[in-house]
């Protein structure tokens, strides 16, 4: 049972981002499933997450899917529709997660170590790995909207996980963006932010491409986030599993984008 905790605890962060590829390209009419392109994504949250692990197993599977994860970027290189643009697109994750640590292992030079940046850019971080990477086409204008709602519901879920870390960030003396708005502030900031995640969500159906089951969807899947943080954040004895139960929120949205075009929830 402890190795399966295990192996879920390492898995389940890139496991959602691999499902927020799926949710973009269904969103777009595209194949839900790109081999490489996955593969790469799966490998390369799963090694990003966990490499500086305290735990010397949990750095070695962060190595061995940063292997896997460098094999995968080059066979999508190798396939993609327009390599130059897929390139840059994939190595730009990379940057940001040096950036994220400043180029060291305790990340005390980077934007993990400032209040308000280590939030924004795990945000445009994840918004730029699963909106800019699985669909085959040229970024165009209409990708806007998308991609910025995408960041502004991640915000939403990086300020959730600050906010499980207050305690902690307390006793070492970590500030952080929520630890200075107190819990009320952090909340009404999160609100907002799915709210305008909500917004961008309604301008991109104008653009013609999602229908509207898929706002419906992605609208829902905003109000329960709404209201699942603090009703969670409630939950003391739940607190070893705060965490995966804000990444499940990526995962609902998913589950009722991809329902919507079946016909399961709203029809459009």
């Amino acid at each position: 049972m402890r190795i399966a905790h295990r192996i879920f605890h390492v898995c389940w962060v890139p496991c959602c981002a691999v499902a927020l590829l799926v949710q973009t390209r269904t969103m777009h009419h595209e194949p839900p499933l790109s081999g490489w392109v996955d593969g790469f994504v799966f490998g390369g949250t799963l090694f990003g997450y966990h490499v500086n692990h305290t735990y010397g197993y949990y750095r070695a599977a962060a190595i061995l899917a940063g292997l896997f994860a460098g094999i995968c970027f080059l066979m999508a290189w190798k396939s993609a529709p327009h390599p130059t643009g897929w390139f840059f697109a994939g190595t730009m994750p990379f940057l940001f997660w040096l950036g994220y640590y400043g180029f060291t292992r305790n990340g005390k030079l980077g934007f993990r170590n400032l209040p308000r940046a280590k939030p924004l850019v795990v945000a445009l971080t994840w918004a730029w790995v699963t909106v800019l990477l699985p669909l085959p086409a040229e970024p165009n204008a209409s990708w806007f909207f998308l991609w910025l709602g995408r960041a502004l519901f991640i915000l939403a879920l990086a300020l959730g996980y600050d906010l499980v870390d207050t305690a902690y960030d307390q006793r070492h003396g970590l500030v952080t963006w929520t630890g200075r708005l107190g819990e009320k502030g952090a909340l009404s900031l999160i609100n907002r932010s799915l709210f305008l995640s909500g917004l961008c969500a309604v301008v991109h159906v104008g653009d013609g491409i999602p229908g509207i089951s898929e706002l419906f969807a992605q609208l829902i899947s905003l109000v329960i986030g709404a209201w699942w943080l603090p009703f969670l954040l409630r939950k003391k004895t739940w607190e070893p599993w705060h965490k995966v139960l804000i990444d499940a929120l990526m995962v609902l949205q998913v589950a009722l984008v991809v329902l919507s075009q079946g016909g399961l929830i709203l029809q459009p």
